[in-house]
C-alpha cells in the first residue's frame, strides 16, 4: 500500500482531499497531513512517504521549494502539485523537479484525483526499480574494483618466475590487460615534523590523506586505473598504480606530469615526498610477466639508491646483483650474546653492515637479515629489547636498513657492557652534539639519529648515567650559552631566544629562570650592575 502525505495551509482543502476518494480502494493510505512546507519537510524526512499531494503556495516553505528539497534528499518520492492559479511558470517549475502532475484545485474531483494517483503510483514503481538497479550497479562496480585490486595485488606480490595465472585471468577478463602500465610510488614521510613519534593511527591517517591525493590526481590523467596499498596504512610507505586503456603514445608524458603534480601537491598538503617510478606500456596480457618483473626491478632500484627522481624502467642503470652471504648470522649472534661477548657481537654486526653497504642486493635479502637479527636478540634479551626500533616492514631503502643495523649494534653493545665501565661513548657523543648545535632547535629524535640509537634508549641511558632527563640537559646547555650571550651585551633578550632555537621568548624566560633563579632581564640587569 502506498503511503501518502497531504500538504496544504487551508484546513478545508485538506479535509476535502482527505475524504474525496476511497484511499484503500486505490491501494493508498494517508500517512500524515501538514499545514506548511516546513512541517511537510520534517514529515518527509521522518516518514519517507511514496506520494506527496502538495499545495504550491504555502507559508514558511513553498511547495516548489519543498519539491526541490525532496528531489535532492528523497528522489524516489513522487509529487502531485495543487494550485488555485493556472500559471504556466508554476507548472514548468514543478515539472522541472519531476512532479508527476499539476492540478487546479477548482477542477479537482474524484476521477481527476484517482487518475493522478494512478500516474503517481506508476512513477513511484518506476523510480524504485531505477534506484534498485542503480544500487545493484554500484554494488557490482564496487565488487569489480575490489576484484581488480586483489588480482593486481596477487601479481605484484608473486615473485618473477612464479605463476600468477588466475590473477592474470581476472585482469584479462575485465579488459585491464589492454594498453596497460604500472608505477611504483614509494613515499617518504620522514620530513613530516614529529613523524618518528607518530602512533599507528596517526601514521594511518596521514597515509590515507596521501593516498586520496594520489588517487584524485590519477583520476585527472588516466582513463582507467586502480591504486593499491599493499600493507596496512599504518605500516605502508608505498603505493602501486595500474593503468589501462592507455593510448599507444603518451604514457611516459602523462606519468611525468602526474609525478610533478603529485610532488608539488604533497609538499603543500602532507609534507610527504613521493617518488614515481614507471614501467613501460604493454599491449597485451602475454606481457604481464614482463610488467611484473619491471615493477620488482623498480622497487629494488629505489631500495638501493633511495633516489626520489622520477624514472622509467628503460632508464635504470645496469646492476650486477650479489648475495649478502650472511646465512647463520643469527645463530652466531645468539651464541655471542649468551656469552656476553660484546666485541664479537660488534664484529658480526659490522660484517652485516659492510655487506649491506657494499654488495648490490635485493630488498628481500636485507629484510630477511633484519628479521633474523631481531628474532635472535628478542629471544635472548626479551621482546622489549629493540621494540622501539623502526618496524622492519617500513624499511624502504638501503640507507634505512643500515641505520637499523647500526642502532642494533649500538644498543646491543650498551646492553652487554659491564656495569663498571666508564661513561657510555654514545652518551658522550650525544652530549657533544648538543654542545656543538646549541644554537639550533634540538629534538631528541635528531640526537638519537646522530648517534644511531632509538630515542627511548638514549633517554634511558642518559638518565641512568647523568641522573637527569636528556631534554633538561639540552635546556641547561642552552641556558649556559644564553648567559654568555647576555654577558657579551650585544643582543636583546628576544634575539638570544631566537638564536638559541626556542619556540618563543616566553618559553625561553621560563627555562632560563628554572636554571638560574632569575629571568633573563633580571640577569642582564645584574650583569650590568656588576660592571658598573
Amino acid at each position: 500500500m502506498y503511503q501518502v502525505l497531504l500538504v496544504d495551509d487551508e484546513p478545508l482543502i485538506l479535509a476535502g482531499i482527505k475524504f474525496m476518494i476511497d484511499w484503500q480502494k486505490n491501494d493508498c493510505q494517508i500517512a500524515a497531513t501538514a499545514g506548511n512546507g516546513q512541517q511537510a519537510l520534517e514529515a518527509l524526512r521522518t516518514l519517507q512517504p511514496d506520494i506527496v499531494i502538495c499545495d504550491i503556495a504555502m507559508p514558511v516553505l513553498s511547495g516548489i521549494e519543498l519539491l526541490q528539497r525532496a528531489a535532492e534528499e528523497t528522489p524516489e518520492t513522487v509529487f502531485i502539485m495543487l494550485t488555485n492559479h493556472q500559471d504556466f511558470q508554476l507548472a514548468r517549475n514543478s515539472l522541472r523537479y519531476r512532479s508527476v502532475d499539476y492540478l487546479l484545485k477548482s477542477d479537482l474531483d474524484e476521477a481527476t484525483l484517482e487518475a493522478s494517483l494512478a500516474r503517481a503510483k506508476a512513477e513511484r514503481d518506476s523510480r524504485r526499480r531505477l534506484a534498485q538497479a542503480s544500487a545493484v550497479e554500484n554494488y557490482l562496480e564496487s565488487n569489480r574494483q575490489s576484484l581488480l585490486e586483489n588480482a593486481f595485488l596477487s601479481v605484484i606480490l608473486t615473485p618473477p618466475g612464479a605463476s600468477c595465472a588466475s590473477a592474470a585471468e581476472v585482469l584479462q577478463g575485465n579488459g585491464v590487460l589492454n594498453g596497460y602500465a604500472a608505477a611504483y610510488i614509494p613515499i617518504r614521510f620522514d620530513g613530516v615534523p614529529g613523524y618518528a613519534g607518530f602512533a599507528d593511527n596517526e601514521r594511518a591517517r596521514l597515509f590515507n590523506w596521501q593516498r586520496e591525493l594520489c588517487e584524485k590526481l590519477a583520476g585527472n590523467l588516466f582513463p582507467a586505473f586502480v591504486l593499491l596499498t599493499p600493507d596496512a596504512p599504518a605500516q605502508s610507505e608505498a603505493l602501486f598504480l595500474l593503468c589501462w586503456d592507455l593510448p599507444q603514445d603518451g604514457w611516459e608524458g602523462r606519468l611525468r606530469t602526474y609525478a610533478d603534480k603529485l610532488t608539488a601537491a604533497s609538499a603543500t598538503i602532507t609534507q610527504a615526498r613521493p617518488c614515481v617510478l614507471g614501467t613501460r606500456r604493454f599491449a597485451s596480457g602475454g606481457e604481464l610477466d614482463e610488467c611484473r618483473a619491471e615493477v620488482f626491478a623498480l622497487r629494488d632500484h629505489y631500495y638501493l639508491t633511495g633516489s626520489e627522481t622520477k624514472m622509467f624502467y628503460s632508464e635504470l642503470p645496469a646492476v650486477e646483483w650479489g648475495r649478502l652471504s650472511l646465512a647463520g648470522i643469527a645463530d652466531r649472534l645468539d651464541a655471542e650474546v649468551r656469552s656476553k661477548n660484546a666485541s664479537a657481537c660488534a664484529v658480526l654486526l659490522d660484517r652485516a653492515i659492510d655487506r649491506v653497504r657494499t654488495v648490490p642486493h635485493q630488498k628481500s635479502q636485507a629484510l630477511w637479515l633484519c628479521g633474523e637479527i631481531r628474532s635472535a636478540l628478542a629471544a635472548r634479551l626479551g621482546e622489549e629489547f629493540g621494540r622501539s626500533w623502526p618496524p622492519i616492514e617500513r624499511l624502504a631503502t638501503r640507507e634505512q636498513v643500515l641505520q637499523w643495523l647500526q642502532t642494533a649494534k649500538n644498543e646491543l653493545g650498551e646492553q652487554l657492557a659491564q656495569s663498571g665501565h666508564s661513561r657510555s661513548p654514545l652518551v658522550e657523543k650525544a652530549c657533544r652534539y648538543v654542545q656543538d648545535n646549541v644554537d639550533k632547535h634540538i629534538m631528541l629524535q635528531d640526537v638519537a639519529d646522530y648517534v644511531c640509537i632509538s630515542p627511548g634508549y638514549l633517554s634511558a641511558l642518559f638518565k641512568k648515567e647523568y641522573n637527569q632527563n636528556f631534554v633538561d640537559y639540552i635546556n641547561e646547555v642552552k641556558t649556559r650559552r644564553a648567559q654568555e650571550l647576555i654577558r657579551e651585551g650585544r643582543y636583546r633578550i628576544y634575539e638570544i631566544s631566537y638564536m638559541l632555537g626556542f619556540e618563543n621568548a616566553y618559553y625561553f624566560t621560563r627555562v632560563f629562570k628554572r636554571y638560574t633563579g632569575m629571568t633573563p632581564s633580571e640577569y642582564q640587569k645584574q650583569q650590568r650592575g656588576g660592571r658598573e
